[in-house]
């Protein structure tokens, strides 16, 4: 990355300063599951997917650095490309041909001790464009990186009280014209939160599938996660 590690953390510290007390006022936040957050080390922190808003929820409630994965036409959005930059995102191919660069950024965050955040889900939950739909299925990547690199996950998900959808700001011609994807430029409506729960779930610990294949162990891990958040999500969960 053009800019240091060091540096990116203070630019992530100070928009955070400038923007979570706004984002507080705009979104009524209510947090689940502190005592999962692991305090320091490599992690991978894995959430739902349903608004654009989501890194942002995320990043205003969890007390740690977040270097996160982001589809790489996002870069081609006004003004995302520095913030990219500037906020140790790492831009990563949606068709599954992940870049050397891309690997090398991934593994450097491990290197530090800091933490990944993914949306195993990808856009596809987005796109589907059905609010009321249980989770979409999870891309493996993110087991892969786990497994690999020896990271535990932690378990994450937005759960809205009250929010609005809109339509999308953003013509399809102007989406098209900024180099999206097709279905992503499809898309119709998108979610506003208005109030939310976030829950941390317990670590799913990589050691536990170590011993299986690659390709049998990312399989496993994917579908405990998705398990684990699936029942994080039960409203039951928050009356306990």
């Amino acid at each position: 990355m053009e800019n240091t590690v060091d540096q990116v953390k203070k630019n992530v510290e100070n928009i955070k300063k400038f923007v979570t007390p706004f984002f507080n006022l705009a979104v009524n936040t209510t947090v689940y599951g502190y005592h999962n957050i692991v305090p320091n080390g490599k992690l991978i922190l894995t959430c739902n997917h349903r608004s654009d808003m989501d890194p942002f929820v995320i990043g205003s409630v969890f007390p740690r650095f977040i270097s996160w994965i982001a589809a790489e036409y996002t870069t081609r959005i006004p003004l995302f490309k520095d913030l990219v930059e500037k906020t140790g995102t790492i831009p990563m191919a949606i068709d599954g041909n992940i870049s050397m660069a891309s690997i090398k950024k991934v593994q450097q965050v491990f290197k530090n001790g800091d933490v990944l955040g993914i949306f195993p889900e990808g856009h596809d939950y987005m796109v589907q464009n059905d609010f009321s739909a249980p989770l979409a299925n999870f891309h493996s990547g993110f087991a892969a990186f786990s497994l690999r690199n020896k990271v535990d996950i932690l378990p994450t998900v937005i759960i809205p009280d009250e929010e609005t959808v809109t339509d999308y700001p953003i013509p399809p011609l102007v989406r098209a014209f900024m180099g999206m994807p097709k279905e992503v430029c499809d898309i119709k409506r998108r979610v506003v939160y208005k109030k939310i729960n976030v829950v941390f779930g317990e670590v799913i610990k990589y050691e536990n599938y170590a011993h299986l294949p690659l390709d049998k162990g990312m399989v496993e891990v994917s579908n405990e996660t998705k398990r684990r958040m699936g029942e994080l999500q039960k409203v039951d969960y928050l009356k306990k």
